[in-house]
Parts: structure tokens; sequence; C-alpha cells
């Protein structure tokens, strides 16, 4: 009970914030199998919610709205990433948006990742882990790693002036490091 009791605690000093078993390994509160039992009771007793497998939190109250704010398909995506400790980028149509090359907003969000392969549903859309060697994605800062995506879904014949002058200031903080890795992007 205890155990339970400094869960809840904690989770109402951060209110909207997401946790995973994994997060309260800190607070030195027992094993895995006891944090489990405490998060699945909170969440029995409408304590705080369960937003996603193996996911928990105290879920802000919009007064306008009259309803739980959950939480939105990118903070999913990234608590799941650290959760199991993942590198993740965007890539497909996600990698253009981001990048300000679309404005298109897909509901299937795919994301190259350090991990394995995984397919989730979160709401009514879905994620995609696609599993990439590390070197794709571990020289490269996280916008650098996005501009290499944009370019690969673009394709060489597909990339057009007006797409240059959108990275060009998308990346202008990254220049340096585009010219000290020029020769770890991948060629098409």
């Amino acid at each position: 009970m205890v155990i339970k009791k400094e869960i809840e605690n904690i989770m109402k000093k951060n209110i909207g914030k997401i946790y995973s078993i994994n997060d309260f390994y800190n607070y030195d509160l027992g094993s895995q199998n006891t944090i489990k039992c405490s998060l699945y009771k909170l969440a029995q007793e409408n304590k705080i919610i369960r937003v996603f497998d193996g996911l928990y939190m105290k879920p802000r109250f919009s007064k306008i709205f009259q309803e739980n704010v959950i939480p939105s398909t990118k903070e999913i995506i990234d608590k799941i990433a650290k959760k199991f400790g993942w590198d993740i980028i965007p890539t497909s149509e996600w990698a253009l948006n981001y990048t300000g090359l679309s404005t298109q907003v897909p509901n299937v969000y795919i994301f190259a990742s350090t991990g394995p392969n995984r397919i989730y549903y979160y709401g009514n859309n879905k994620i995609i882990f696609k599993h990439v060697a590390n070197y794709k994605i571990y020289p490269f800062s996280k916008k650098m790693a996005l501009v290499i995506q944009a370019l690969i879904v673009l394709e060489k014949n597909n990339v057009t002036k007006s797409h240059l002058k959108k990275l060009a200031n998308f990346t202008k903080d990254i220049k340096n490091e585009l010219t000290k890795n020029i020769n770890l992007l991948p060629v098409w």
C-alpha cells in the first residue's frame, strides 16, 4: 500500500506526464512486479489512466472541453522509444512534414528505429517502427538524420529548387555537421 501511495503522489506532482515502469526504478520502490501491480491497481481505482500498453499517467483535465486530455501520438511514440531505449527518426511522409517539405499529416507514423520492427496502434493511428542499422542514425544529429530521411523519400529525380530552399532554411544550424559528414551520407 505504501508503494502504491508513493507512485500516486509522484504522478500527482507531474500531471500529464507519461510514465512507464522503468521511470519508477530511480525511486527505489521495489521490484518490477510490485510497481506493475501498483500501477494496475491505481488504474483500476481510476486514480491514473493506462494510456497505452505499459504506459500510465495522471491526466490533465481540460476545463474548456470538460474531459481529460490524452497524450498526442507523438508523445506516445517518444515514450515507447524511451521505454525500450531506441533512437528513432521520422521517415516517409512524416520526414517531409517535419522538414516543411509537405503540409500533409499522415495518420500512419513510420519511424526508423535502432530497435526491432514493431507495429502499434494508438487511437486511429498506426505506429510503425522499422529497424535500421545503427550507423544510419548514430553519426548524425536528429535534425541531420531527418533531412536524410526526407531526401530518401523525395528521391534524386524529384528534388526541386523549392525543396532545396526549404531544406536550406531547416538546416541552417547544421551546416558544419553536413560538411563534416558529407562522406557518410547515403548515395542514391
